[in-house]
Formats: structure tokens, C-alpha cells, sequence
């Protein structure tokens, strides 16, 4: 514990100086002389703030006389952004000595100071102030609210100094309430950030509480190795505080490894550096490890000595904050009875003066209400006079106006007239548009149809012709007269011969079935399936709702191939032996859903299989989408649906 607050009132110092003015000042910068009387108040300030921080490391009874003189000086000239600064260093003096109460009070302090001004950066120091404060007293969510107070705060205004000194207090934060992760990150970033922007101080003391943290966890070799490199960075920036806390915590962690003499010796040369500075805080904890040191070691002697001055100082620092408050309380009562005093005698002062005065403010009242009724009856003479001209201008300027308006009017019926002309002319040129469009779609599917009809015609004359005489040139062979060997091959080019004959049927047929243009897409697929179900093991199925009249022959052809190219996929690629298909008509358009019981469809063959591919650019003509569903059982769910524009109807033209 006594290590925990002996870390926050080291660091205290410095984001101190940061939040109240951001220059670092060396040893010549503070050898500055007394100001004469004649000296103006902004370098009186300056030279009380030097010498302030100057005795904290050296005397700090000196640095609270210089505070106090500091304080009336910037109250006295109203200096209001430097009592910000003033107020908020005497609550660091206060957290100096352990005296939190004080602290914090004179933080609070600092802090209405600085909304005043809105002083952003001061603001987010005072937050950090008091978060210190509050962690000493283990008060941690009322240091976690300053902490996040101040964070937001430096958003508006950004401070490295002060940022580091939030993540100061959030590393102990929650090393106290043994969150070591957290509280390792954040001591970890604090390094890391003043390492990039070359902050001795905290670079130092970022390797001092990441060694801490790891001395919580166990880990004492890491601890060590980062004390070590913490001790060597305070002693170049010469931070006496800081070294006397990382010594007193190199000595703990040998005491707790049992290395007695190396622990007597850090913590000797702790007490030997904190008694240069006379950091009574410091020392007494220094006395509190060399009593318990002494005794591990059977010098019970010592042991009791040092035992006695750590309790000697203990007592002394908790009678000097008593009588603190004993005198911040005597003095709060002393200003109030001297505020009272002076409101008396201001008030007999002008008692008297009333008295003198009743008499000529009589005399003076009777010439002044003669003078302010001939003033006032000269001003309403005036007045009506300018009431009248100003009239005569209210109406001229009121005829131009309503003349202006009545023209405004005019124009705006007349934008209107033109809007409306210009509204119906596009809309009549769109719906033209429109009809062009839905012509041209019907002209080349027609002209599609057409030549569908040619290349059916052609491949059921020629090809088929040619088949069937190839098929007569080959039945003119006497396959007896063949050896076995020939037989075969005669036998296969015959099979090939039928077999290629019924795919071309089957191609005229599909290119453009007859039966579709003449009897329509429900009879047609329907005939299909009929088909397929007598020389198939595949049962085929369809429910057709709500398809009381006929689609376009545009949509019914494409859903005819569609449905024909569905179900030649499930019987090459399947192995179902069920396939249903659903014909829906729905207020929009129509609904084609198509489901199986076999092996599924892959996302390798959706990218790869060309019959989908087609299936897409078709859907893609019709503005149509395709939907893959997943089945609740195996098989394939596949749902379209194509709107419908019905204002283009009828059968294909011959």
C-alpha cells in the first residue's frame, strides 16, 4: 500500500507540470532574482512558479509558501488561467505530503477555475489529480469516473503529459484491484508513448510499473530487469522521488526472494537519497522494509529502531495533516468574520452617506421632474413628427410590395403552366418509350421464333433425310457376309445411327414444340412429363394455381426451356426418383418452383454446370430471378419468379 500512494504522488509531479505549463525548466531557467516592486505581474508569477517547483524536490515547506504567495498574487491581479495552475500544484503539494482530503479539495478547486476558462488541458490535469487522489484513498470507481473525465476532456485539447499520466493512474488502478492484464497494457502503452514522444520521466516510470506488474505476477526476473533499466533512466533525467520508489521496490522484491543484504542495501540507499530531498513519506516507508529486513536478519535492535522512526514519522505526518485542516478551517472562519466585518462598516458608511445626500435629492428632484416633463414633452413632439414621415415611407414601400407580389404571382402561375406542359410531354414521350421498347422485344423475339422454326425445319429435313439414307445405305449391307469383328462395328454404327436420328427429333422438337404455340405452356409440359414418366424411373409431377389465362408466348417459351433444361439436369445429374414442379400466377408475375429427392446441387457445379448458365440468361431477358433454397431434407429447391407485362399477348406469328 505505502508503495502504491509513494507511486502516485511521484508521478503527480510530473503531469503536473505538464497540465500547468509545458516547459521542462532547467536549474539555470529556476535561478531566476526576486522581481523588484515595479516588476509587472505576469513575471512575478513566473519567478514564484519556479521557485515553487524548484523546493518541491528540495523543501517542500518552502513550495507551499510559494504556492500561497502564488495564489493571492494571481487572485489579487486576476490572473484567472494561472490560479488554475496555482490551485491545482497546491493540491499535488498536499497529495506530496498524503494529505488526500486537502488534495482533493484544492483539485475541485482548480477544476471550476479552468471550466471557467475553458482550459481543456487543465481541465483533464485536475481530473487526473483528483483520480490520484482517489486511488490513494481506494476509492477506485471515483478515480475510474476522473480518469474518463479527463481522457474526454483531451479530446478537445490534446496533452501528451497529461495523457500520460491518465494512463499512469489507470495502470494502478488496476494493479490494486489485481487486474494485472489490464493494468500491464496500460502501463505498456504509457512506455510506449513516451518513449515515442522522448518523455524521460515517464519512460522511466513506465518501466518501473510494468516491473511491478510483473513482480505481482511472479515473474521477479522480468520485474527486476525492469526496475534496473527504470533506475538508470531516472538517474540521467534526475528524478530523486522516482529513484527512491524503484530502489524501495528493487529492495522488496529481494526481500521476498530471501536476498536479505541485497534488499538492505537498496533500501538504505532509498532512505539515504528521500532524506536529501526530506521526503518524509519516503522515509518512513523506508524505516517500515529496514525494520522488517533487520528483523528477518535477528537484528532485533536495529529492527526496533527502525521500527520506532517509521512510526515516529507516522505519527508526525498524521498530526501535520490534523493541524492542516485545523488551519484550513481557522482560516475559512477568520475570511468569513472579516467578510462580515466589512459588510458592516460598508453598510454604516452608507447609512451616513444616505443621510447627506436625502436632503440634496430632495432640492435636485423637483428641477430634475420639471426638466424630464419638458424633455419628455419635446421628444413626443419629435417623435410624431418622425411617426409620420417614417408612415408615408411604410406606405410607399407597401405599395411596392404588393405591386412586386402581384408580379411574383403572375410568374409563378405561369412556371407552373410550363412545368405542367413540360410533366405531360415527358410523361407522353415515356409512355411512347415504353411502347417502342415492348415493340422491339416482341419484333425480335418474333424474329427469333422464326428462325427457331427455320433451324427445326432444317434439322428435321436435312439432317434427319440424311440420317435415314445413311440408315438405307447401311441396311443394303448383308452383315452375314461380314466377319465377326465387322458385325460388331456395323452393329454399333446402326445404333449410332438410331440414336443420333431420335436426338435430332428431340432437338427440332425442343427448339420450338409445336404443341406450345398451339396449345400452351401447362398442355405442353404437361405432355412432357406424361412422356417422361413412361420410359423413365423418374416420376415427374406439377400443380399448377391461379393460371386461368395464358402467359406471353415470350415468357412461357423461356419457361418451357427453363423447366425442359431443369429437368434434363435431373436426370443426367440427380439420381432423384421424385421431381415436382409448381406453376404459380401471383399478382406480379409467376412463380416457377421446382424441388427433387436427390443428391443436391454444389456451389462448384452452380459455377461450372452450362445449363444453368443458360437458365440465368434467360431470367436475365425476362428481368426474372433465380433462388437456390436449402431444403430442409436432401435434394434440390430451386424458386423463380418473372414478372409479367401483359400488355404484350398472343401466339407466335407464323
Amino acid at each position: 500500500m505505502h508503495q502504491v500512494l509513494l507511486l502516485l504522488l511521484l508521478s503527480a509531479f510530473h503531469s503536473s507540470a505538464g497540465v500547468m505549463d509545458k516547459e521542462r525548466l532547467s536549474s539555470k531557467s529556476l535561478r531566476i532574482k526576486l522581481p523588484a516592486s515595479n516588476t509587472s505581474d505576469s513575471l512575478k508569477c513566473l519567478d514564484l512558479k519556479n521557485k515553487m517547483r524548484l523546493y518541491t524536490d528540495k523543501n517542500i515547506d518552502s513550495a507551499f509558501v510559494f504556492a500561497a504567495k502564488l495564489i493571492q498574487l494571481c487572485q489579487r491581479a486576476a490572473l484567472k488561467k494561472e490560479l488554475a495552475y496555482a490551485l491545482q500544484y497546491t493540491g499535488y503539494l498536499y497529495q506530496v505530503r498524503g494529505d488526500y482530503h486537502q488534495s482533493i479539495r484544492y483539485y475541485f478547486k482548480a477544476l471550476i477555475a479552468a471550466e471557467k476558462e475553458m482550459q481543456f488541458a487543465k481541465i483533464a490535469g485536475a481530473h487526473r489529480g483528483l483520480a490520484h487522489a482517489y486511488t490513494s484513498l481506494k476509492e477506485y470507481k471515483k478515480a475510474d469516473t476522473h480518469c474518463r473525465l479527463g481522457l474526454s476532456a483531451l479530446q478537445k485539447e490534446p496533452d501528451t503529459y497529461i495523457h500520460l499520466g491518465i494512463l499512469n493512474v489507470q495502470g494502478s488502478i488496476f494493479r490494486e484491484q489485481r487486474k494485472l492484464k489490464d493494468a500491464l497494457k496500460a502501463n505498456i502503452a504509457m512506455y510506449t508513448l513516451a518513449k515515442q514522444q522522448n518523455e524521460g520521466w515517464y519512460e522511466a516510470q513506465g518501466l518501473h510499473a510494468v516491473g511491478w506488474v510483473y513482480n505481482e505476477m511472479g515473474d521477479r526476473l522480468k520485474a527486476l530487469d525492469h526496475y534496473q533499466k527504470a533506475l538508470v533512466r531516472s538517474e540521467k533525467i534526475g528524478s530523486t522521488d522516482l529513484q527512491c520508489s524503484i530502489l524501495l521496490n528493487i529492495s522488496e522484491t529481494y526481500f521476498r526472494a530471501k536476498q536479505t543484504q541485497l534488499a538492505l542495501a537498496n533500501c538504505i540507499l532509498a532512505k539515504q537519497r528521500a532524506e536529501k530531498t526530506n521526503n518524509s513519506s519516503i522515509i518512513a516507508e523506508a524505516n517500515e522494509k529496514l525494520s522488517k529486513i533487520y528483523k528477518s536478519n535477528h537484528q532485533y535492535a536495529k529492527a526496533l529502531d527502525a521500527y520506532a522512526r517509521f512510526v515516529t514519522l507516522r505519527d508526525s505526518l498524521s498530526q501535520e495533516k490534523t493541524d492542516h485542516r485545523i488551519e484550513s478551517l481557522q482560516a475559512q472562519y477568520d475570511n468569513v468574520n472579516k467578510t462580515i466585518a466589512y459588510q458592516r462598516q460598508q453598510v454604516r458608511l452608507l447609512d451616513e452617506q444616505n443621510k447627506g445626500q436625502k436632503l440634496a435629492q430632495d432640492r435636485n428632484v423637483l428641477a430634475a421632474g420639471i426638466f424630464f416633463v419638458l424633455l419628455a414633452a419635446f421628444l413626443l413632439f419629435w417623435n410624431n413628427r418622425k411617426l409620420q414621415a417614417k408612415n408615408v415611407q411604410i406606405n410607399a414601400q407597401r405599395q411596392l410590395l404588393e405591386h412586386a407580389q402581384s408580379q411574383l404571382s403572375d410568374m409563378n402561375r405561369t412556371l407552373e403552366t410550363k412545368v405542367t406542359e413540360r410533366t405531360e410531354a415527358l410523361s407522353k414521350a415515356n409512355k411512347e418509350l415504353v411502347r417502342k421498347n415492348k415493340e422491339i422485344r416482341y419484333a425480335m423475339f418474333k424474329g427469333q421464333t422464326i428462325e427457331r422454326k427455320r433451324v427445326a425445319l432444317e434439322l428435321h429435313d436435312n439432317l434427319s433425310g440424311l440420317l435415314s439414307a445413311v440408315n438405307m445405305s447401311m441396311q443394303a449391307i448383308n452383315p452375314k457376309n461380314l466377319t465377326d469383328p465387322e458385325q460388331n462395328v456395323y452393329n454399333n454404327v446402326r445404333q449410332m445411327l438410331r440414336s443420333a436420328y431420335t436426338e435430332v427429333r428431340n432437338i427440332s422438337h425442343n427448339i420450338l414444340p409445336t404443341e406450345l404455340e398451339r396449345d400452351g405452356l401447362v398442355i405442353t409440359v404437361s405432355n412432357l412429363m406424361s412422356k417422361i414418366n413412361q420410359s423413365s424411373s423418374l416420376h415427374l409431377s406439377m400443380t399448377v394455381e391461379k393460371l386461368d389465362v395464358r402467359l406471353p408466348i415470350e415468357i412461357e417459351f423461356n419457361l418451357y426451356s427453363i423447366i425442359f433444361e431443369l429437368i434434363n439436369n435431373t436426370i443426367r445429374h440427380a439420381n432423384a426418383t421424385t421431381f415436382c414442379l409448381a406453376l404459380i400466377k401471383t399478382t406480379s408475375g409467376v412463380e416457377l418452383t421446382v424441388t427433387d429427392d436427390g443428391v443436391g446441387l454444389d456451389i462448384d457445379t452452380r459455377k461450372r454446370g452450362r445449363g444453368l448458365q443458360n437458365i440465368h440468361t434467360r431470367l436475365e431477358s425476362l428481368g426474372g430471378v433465380f433462388e437456390l433454397v436449402t431444403p430442409t431434407v436432401r435434394g434440390t429447391c430451386i424458386l423463380i419468379k418473372i414478372p409479367v407485362d401483359t400488355s404484350i399477348n398472343g401466339n407466335l406469328a407464323t
